[in-house]
């Protein structure tokens, strides 16, 4: 009789103390009906906390045999605390969700029978960003709108971290390096055969959200910087466009001079313009160059992408 498969739950956990708790207790009935079929795991990964996350964490493992965790050593983000659960979860499939409780789980046997009809991922598409202000809203859409229209890549609108991986998927992803990365993104770029489950995400059981705008921003640029080279282009294109206008411009200069075309040019107001333009032109350049440039740098260093500092129920 072959053994059978294991159903990972991967859930990345930053300041979520007052959350672990209560979505154990709401996967718990979703656990015991996978558990007729399957083998289960729930693992999650304290990203670094300052509160008592990981002590909610140690004390669900010390009661249940199907909880384990990890610690990181400090807050590397969302995308590494993913990977991290990746590495250390042993299932044939893997699920990932938020702390938070958003990702509806009632919704886990929807992912595990689609996998069973064959897809390798399964993933969450929400209709809309429900409770997000309209300049979220707006800004989403700008985002993607932007992204799609100077990647080769493309990104589907309305995607969430809440999927499911086969192994094959899981392995393959595991294979990437870059240090700055978007999980679900990067998951897209494999491709392998997935299908959408449309559903909107809940209300969080309890706390804020530290996921700003701030860092939001920082992610957009990261990402836009990761997967195209549309803005080095960019730049490339607005310079040779001024030095064109520049260059027109000297020429009617010159003309206004000989008396060929009285334009009644001001030679230092020129010389003011054109200087203004080539400095922007210069300092975005640079900026954005700096950009890539920071991106090479953090990924030629080659510190380890995460560092464990506590496991528990890790075998």
């Amino acid at each position: 009789m072959a053994p059978r498969k294991t159903i990972s739950l991967v859930i990345p956990a930053y300041k979520e103390a007052s959350n672990v708790l209560p979505l154990y207790e709401e996967l718990a009935p979703v656990i015991k009906l996978l558990s007729a079929s399957y083998e289960c795991e729930i693992l999650f990964v304290d990203d670094g906390s300052p509160d008592g996350t990981w002590d909610e964490i140690s004390s669900l493992s010390a009661r249940d045999r199907k909880v384990s965790g990890i610690s990181l050593s400090r807050n590397f983000g969302k995308e590494l605390a993913i990977t991290a659960g990746l590495k250390y979860a042993k299932g044939d499939a893997v699920i990932t969700l938020d702390a938070d409780g958003q990702h509806p789980v009632e919704k886990i046997p929807d992912f595990v029978e689609k996998w069973r009809e064959g897809y390798d991922i399964v993933y969450n598409r929400r209709p809309e960003i429900q409770g997000a202000s309209a300049f979220k809203r707006l800004t989403s859409k700008l985002f993607y709108a932007l992204f799609n229209s100077i990647s080769e890549f493309r990104l589907e609108p309305g995607t969430t971290d809440y999927r499911l991986l086969d192994r094959s998927v899981v392995d393959a992803y595991l294979r990437f390096n870059e240090k700055n990365r978007m999980y679900r993104w990067l998951v897209d770029w494999l491709w392998f055969r997935k299908i959408a489950l449309v559903f909107d995400a809940r209300k969080r059981l309890g706390g804020e959200s530290s996921y700003g705008y701030g860092k939001l921003f920082a992610l957009a640029v990261n990402n836009l910087t990761s997967f195209s080279f549309f803005p080095l282009k960019f730049v490339g294109y607005m310079g040779f466009a001024i030095v064109s206008l520049g260059s027109l411009l000297l020429i009617l200069q010159l003309l206004d001079k000989i008396g060929l075309v009285h334009m009644g040019f001001s030679n230092l107001g020129i010389v003011v313009v054109i200087n203004t333009i080539m400095v922007g032109v210069v300092l975005m350049s640079l900026g954005l160059i700096g950009l890539y440039i920071a991106n090479i740098h953090e990924e030629v260093i080659g510190r380890p992408l995460y560092v464990v500092r506590r496991q528990a129920n890790i075998k």
